[in-house]
């Protein structure tokens, strides 16, 4: 089961939305795939151990980057869309295609061409939006 974070600065908005993902994954057939809990970016170093990658809402980009410890997860920073009423599917297969990109690495990751993660508009998974 890979077990998403979702994290803010205090654990409000990513609570609510850690909350709302959780519920539907039942409806979606995703339970027993993935798991998502929230936890506030402040508490994530220590906390890591509890998830296999974390989702940061955008308004705690700057801290992440600011932050210089080794994280052993990786951690991706949602554009805005993707946090929006986006179903668990999408934050199920964009964290499968992230965990693999980062190959066991720990740290901030992004998909090639979203390294701006402001001007990313996208509301469904990468995969889907790629043209093969």
């Amino acid at each position: 089961m890979l077990r998403i974070a979702i994290c803010c600065g205090e654990g409000f908005a990513s609570g609510f939305l850690a909350k709302r993902l959780d519920a539907q994954t039942a409806k979606l057939g995703l339970k027993g795939k993935c798991s998502f809990i929230f936890i506030p970016f402040v508490q994530l170093y220590d906390r890591q151990n509890e998830v296999d990658i974390a989702f940061l809402m955008a308004h705690v980009e700057a801290a992440a980057k600011a932050d210089k410890r080794e994280y052993s997860i990786p951690l991706y920073v949602m554009p805005y869309k993707v946090a929006a009423a986006t179903p668990p599917n999408v934050y199920f297969e964009d964290a499968e295609d992230l965990m693999a990109m980062a190959n066991g690495k720990g740290g901030l990751i992004c998909f090639p061409g979203e390294e701006m993660s402001a001007i990313v508009n996208r509301n469904k998974s990468h995969r889907s939006t790629v043209k093969r």
